[in-house]
């Protein structure tokens, strides 16, 4: 899928070096104020998904990469993002992209879209805000949720019940998508042009992905039977092979930032470079998994000297995932074994190895047996249950399957790190949130009091 991506260097730029000052430009129309009588809905619809992918592909994944090690800051302000020596400063852009280009925006098209009784571009602009808004709850606690766009200075809803909000925000866009009403205009919808029952699917998906971080297990399952049923569903952002529809990654490092980040001696790209098979513990390459194809498609180099792979994975013209099928089937296999179901577990994982096998012709994901989970069988060469050695070997493969995507710190925060990601610096264990940005602290009195720290753990992972 390679449709025509227009303004998302214009966002990055605005967001990643300008600030929010810069998100007019380049506009027919003011998307800061796009609630007059001009604007067309579904203009407005698009803005909101121009604004949510870079919220998802854009600074705050780069930052979370470099977090969960996948990528290495070695340039200029990258080598203290890297080691977790941040300032409050530091988010403002991350928040900005947040609030101003994703949940606000997607409010003011959910008010358009109801005065004009149009209940498919409200029940999508209502997944959106979810999307956004679950982000920014994972990302930094609690939130302001119920009173944006309400009040000037909006309180701090605990990041629970932003949670719950964001589910029934689903709900509501389900039961409007559902009612077969209203328009989304194809040329508009970037994802799906215009086809409800996708936006359904990402719905169902975005919902198992919730109640995964609070440890719901029984419901993610529930939510992820419905969800994103092939990769023909899946949401990905998609790039052309123009400045104005650029891959972010590639924007950044290879057009306005080279040389900041790479992927020296990180752990994702040794966890995966079959040439550190039998050299590195933590190395997936075994009997039955061949990781050369999906190392390739990452990265390129070999240990001391790993680079994002720019002409795959980071590519100019490159689509980007954001919710997927893979995140399906791995939600839908870890929440089986949590609940016991090994045998439902290990299936799910089979299904999603059989698509890696299509997908990699240089690799190899034959399907796993239980008993390779059991003592001394592939994926468990020490003591562990067999439960925890399944567990384990999908905790991986999820890590993997986010390389680039935010999903890989929230997993590592809900679990402990049990992934085992190497801590940087002379810290003692992985951040544990976004700090409130300074923007938020100088101007909303409502921000909790005292600032939480970087290690100070969300509700949600306590």
């Amino acid at each position: 899928m390679k449709k025509i991506f227009r303004y998302i260097t214009i966002f990055s730029l605005a967001v990643s070096v300008m600030g929010c000052e810069g998100f007019i430009e380049g506009f027919e129309e003011d998307p800061n104020n796009p609630s007059g009588e001009s604007v067309d809905v579904n203009n407005m619809i698009q803005g909101v998904m121009l604004g949510n992918a870079l919220l998802q592909e854009g600074e705050v994944a780069r930052l979370t990469g470099m977090w969960t090690d996948q990528f290495s800051g070695v340039d200029r302000q990258y080598i203290n993002l890297d080691q977790y020596l941040v300032t409050a400063g530091d988010f403002d852009s991350p928040w900005s992209t947040a609030y101003y280009a994703a949940i606000t925006q997607a409010r003011l098209a959910q008010e358009k879209a109801e005065n004009e009784l149009n209940p498919k571009v409200l029940g999508v602009a209502q997944i959106l805000e979810a999307h956004a808004a679950g982000t920014a709850a994972s990302l930094f606690g609690d939130v302001p949720f119920s009173e944006v766009t309400k009040v000037e200075s909006p309180m701090f809803d605990p990041q629970l019940e932003v949670y719950a909000g964001v589910q029934k925000l689903l709900d509501d866009a389900i039961t409007n998508l559902k009612l077969g009403k209203g328009i989304l205009r194809a040329e508009k919808d970037i994802y799906f042009s215009g086809k409800a029952q996708n936006w359904i699917n990402v719905a169902y998906t975005l919902k198992a992905r919730y109640y995964l971080h609070v440890g719901d297990y029984a419901k993610a399952e529930a939510a992820a039977m419905l969800g994103i049923p092939s990769p023909e569903g899946n949401m990905i952002t998609p790039h052309g092979g123009t400045l104005y529809d650029v891959n972010v990654y590639y924007s950044f490092g290879m057009i306005f930032r080279e040389g900041y980040m790479t992927a020296e001696n990180a752990f994702a790209p040794r966890i995966l470079d079959p040439a550190q098979e039998g050299t590195f513990s933590k190395n997936r390459n075994n009997a039955k998994t061949d990781e050369t194809g999906r190392f390739k498609y990452y990265y390129k180099g070999k240990l001391g000297s790993y680079d994002l792979n720019y002409g795959g994975a980071f590519g100019f013209d490159e689509d980007f995932p954001i919710v997927t099928y893979a995140e399906n089937q791995l939600i839908l296999a870890e929440a089986r074994a949590r609940q016991d179901n090994l045998t439902g577990a290990l299936e799910a994982l089979n299904e999603y190895r059989e698509l890696l096998d299509e997908r990699y012709e240089t690799g190899n994901y034959d399907p796993y047996l239980i008993t390779d989970f059991a003592i001394d069988g592939i994926e468990n060469p020490g003591s562990l249950s067999v439960k925890d050695a399944l567990i384990d070997e999908i905790l991986e493969e999820r890590y993997v399957t986010f390389i680039g995507n935010i999903e890989a710190f929230n997993d590592a925060r809900r679990t402990d790190n049990r992934v085992g990601i190497p801590v940087k610096g002379t810290a003692s264990k992985l951040p544990q949130r976004f700090l409130y940005p300074q923007s938020e602290i100088n101007a909303n009195p409502n921000v909790p009091n005292p600032l939480p720290g970087l290690f100070e753990a969300t509700a949600a992972n306590k």
